[in-house]
């Protein structure tokens, strides 16, 4: 009967108090729990809820609902990062460098950008809702803009549909079964008279020239728009609405179980469509992924509309009225909360252990396994990833439920570890494949691990923030977590690439085409400097044998000139996995927010919102909010120690410290501008990403000082309150 009651009253939206408390204490009478005479949950002056528990019964229907648009993001992420480099690297000769140059120079400002969109978020209510007005807007611009990206038309229209029967011996069908015969005799007479070059010559005459200025302009343009539109505008305040739609420990974990299968399904999207396109296009990786980004466009417009019409975002969120909290100050009381700066020691590494397989691992496969056919394997690979992530998912649900999420993340993290260490010693040659579907199995169960249970620890560490703080921040919370994925971009994506080319990298070996690049000419594999594969089936099969020259060599461009290349690769995509997962086992162990002590963080929160005192479960001491006012926000943006000090010294330290940072600008810009050559790149690409810390100091600093220009004697004059010493402890 107490159970009944219970679950009656939370469909009912009933206190907490009347709904379990009463219906498990039998010496309470009958009229008290009658629910006609439950008062209805806490509102405060603007009509938002003060209860720390909401939407307990979150609906399955909502879950999938909110889960479903999570499905064509991931395959824009599956997508957009191996076209990167097939597309505009190896198939369209893209300088490495000036590739890694613009991405570091995107991911720079977009870092800032994003703190100004989940601040926003936050502050900004409308009539509907404070998140879904961002994904509404935003997200149809993310769609063409990928599209654009992976599809660069003006420059590989003829690749999309290429025709050539307007090269020599073109009009001759290559089919070996039929017309092998008469081409090869074609091709021995315009070898001998000169049109077409003899297989072995050592030098050839490249139609596939450095890609042109413009091409880099129109990656810079749509790289940028893609990200700032798709992972800022739409990802940070989707990832805050997925924060919020439930307080309950075990909802979260099964609201972000059900996302996770819909991300993994979204993961198997591209590869699924790359897997048959690659069979129809064996040798035109560009007009492979040119489909793929219209199959999924179609996809996004039904997730938008689903999302829009099946989630309904809280009612506080509906009143109008945001946080009215500064930036400044809802980043610093972010990193106050300890349990948060856990996590992110934690979802650094792992995030950069299921990244680094997506970046490096076709560089793994053709050149360090010396694979012609890399393509179909890659797509493969990937396809058993997501298969071990989807039947890993309910595992990793289930066992969370019972022993805990520290105790999964812990455990799993550490067992994947030793298997990635050996995998660096195993020689690239001798890999077998089965070990590389084996460690597929293990980048699946740490990628659900990272969504299942990560997700569901920040929106705990978030009611802690709420606990202190009296204000709910998904937004700042959610928006460093999507520039930490920034930044980890950067490091996975960007920094291999500047050490690859650093040691000697070409691309695609060397050659003009081949390997998954199209060549003009139907009738060859490849095209490389002292070797052309004429083959008759050259354009639609790898297995077809060379007609001129040793049947069974390998082709040229599987080849890179430097070892060192197949070093930095392993050396990333394995050795630095298996360190990453090491730091996540430590900070697992030291993560301090269990089912308990959630539970404890909620009724301390309750028990404010009542106007009774509470105590830190974390902690132990007594928490204390700061007011609610204009002068106590200003005096927020500084530390206990800041606001020690004297007016004349803050003022000087602050103008100093922005002046540094100011001056390192300067100073990289220039050195970006009197660089030449080579090293040009290699320094814009560099400084690029030190400049994305200084997108942040700049107008951080200059923001509080700002502030502290308008600050009044008497505000500053008012000693550090109880909060204010805490949150100084507590950073």
């Amino acid at each position: 009967v107490s159970v009944g009651v219970c679950i009656s009253s939370r469909r009912s939206g009933l206190s907490r108090a009347l709904r379990c408390d009463r219906a498990l204490n039998p010496a309470m009478s009958d009229a008290s729990t009658t629910p006609a005479e439950a008062a209805p949950a806490a509102t405060d002056s603007v009509g938002r809820s003060t209860s720390a528990r909401y939407n307990e019964t979150l609906s399955s229907r909502t879950m999938c609902a909110y889960g479903f648009f999570r499905l064509p993001i991931s395959g824009y992420d599956l997508t957009v990062r191996p076209a990167r480099t097939a597309v505009y690297i190896e198939a369209l000769n893209q300088s490495i460098l000036t590739h890694a140059m613009i991405v570091s120079c995107c991911k720079s400002v977009d870092f800032l950008l994003g703190f100004l969109v989940g601040t926003t978020s936050d502050n900004v209510s409308t009539r509907w809702g404070r998140r879904k007005p961002w994904v509404v807007v935003c997200f149809p611009f993310a769609i063409v803009s990928m599209f654009l990206l992976v599809t660069p038309f003006p420059f590989s229209g003829d690749a999309v549909f290429s025709d050539s029967d307007d090269f020599p011996c073109g009009e001759i069908e290559p089919d070996s079964a039929t017309a092998c015969p008469a081409l090869e005799q074609c091709l021995v007479e315009m070898i001998a008279n000169g049109t077409l070059p003899a297989h072995n010559v050592s030098s050839v005459e490249s139609s596939n020239p450095p890609a042109p200025a413009a091409l880099s302009v129109w990656f810079a343009l749509f790289y940028f728009a893609y990200y700032f539109f798709s992972w800022t505008c739409t990802m940070i305040p989707y990832d805050a609405l997925g924060m919020e739609l439930t307080s309950d420990y075990s909802k979260r974990v099964s609201l972000f179980s059900v996302r996770v299968v819909f991300q993994f399904l979204g993961y198997a999207v591209p590869n699924a469509v790359g897997l048959v396109l690659s069979n129809i296009f064996p040798t035109n990786i560009i007009a492979v992924y040119a489909y793929t980004a219209l199959v999924l466009g179609i996809v996004s417009l039904a997730a938008l509309l689903v999302l829009g019409f099946g989630v309904s975002e809280r009612p506080e969120a509906k009143t109008g009225q945001g946080n009215e909290v500064p930036a400044v100050v809802a980043v610093r009381r972010a990193l106050c909360n300890w349990p948060y700066c856990i996590y992110l020691f934690i979802k650094f590494p792992i995030s950069l252990v299921s990244l680094l397989p997506v970046n490096l691992m076709s560089f793994f496969l053709r050149y360090g396994m010396k694979m012609e056919d890399w393509a179909s394997l890659y797509f493969t690979l990937v396809l058993v990833i997501l298969f071990a992530s989807l039947l890993g998912t309910p595992l990793v649900w289930y066992l969370t439920r019972r022993f805990g999420k520290r105790e999964v993340l812990m455990y799993v993290s550490g067992a994947c570890c030793p298997f990635f260490f050996a995998f660096f010693f195993v020689p690239p040659q001798s890999f077998p494949t089965a070990v590389i579907y084996i460690a597929g199995v293990f980048v699946g169960l740490l990628t659900v691990v990272m969504f299942v249970v990560l997700d569901s620890m920040l929106a705990d560490i978030i009611d802690y923030d709420a606990l202190h703080t009296g204000k709910r921040s998904e937004g700042v919370y959610t928006v460093a977590e999507t520039n930490l994925q920034q930044f980890i971009e950067v490091i996975g994506g960007v920094v291999p690439l500047l050490l690859m080319s650093a040691v000697g990298f070409e691309n695609n070996g060397g050659c003009e085409c081949g390997c998954g690049v199209a060549c003009d000419e139907a009738y060859m594999r490849w095209k490389c400097p002292g070797d052309i594969g004429y083959s008759c089936d050259g354009q639609s099969t790898f297995d077809s044998p060379p007609l001129f020259g040793e049947v069974g060599r390998q082709a040229p461009c599987v080849d890179q000139g430097s070892d060192a290349v197949v070093w930095i690769i392993r050396a990333f995509l394995f050795a630095l996995s298996g360190v990453c997962l090491l730091l996540v086992c430590l900070g697992a162990k030291i993560y301090p927010i269990t089912k308990a002590a959630h539970s404890a963080i909620l009724d301390a929160t309750e028990s404010l919102a009542a106007g009774g005192e509470a105590t830190d479960p974390l902690t132990g001491k007594a928490v204390v909010r700061s007011a609610a006012s204009h002068a106590q926000l200003r005096r927020e943006h500084f530390s206990a120690r800041e606001l020690s000090l004297s007016s004349h010294w803050l003022k000087t330290q602050l103008s100093g410290r922005l002046l540094l940072w100011l001056g390192a600008f300067i100073a990289i810009l220039a050195g970006m501008a009197a660089s030449g050559g080579e090293a040009r790149q290699y320094i814009v690409a560099i400084g690029a990403i030190c400049c994305s810390a200084l997108f942040v100091l700049v107008p951080w600093d200059a923001a509080r000082l700002q502030v502290l220009l308008k600050m009044s004697r008497a505000e500053r004059a008012v000693g550090p309150s109880a909060e204010e010493k805490d949150n100084s402890a507590r950073s």
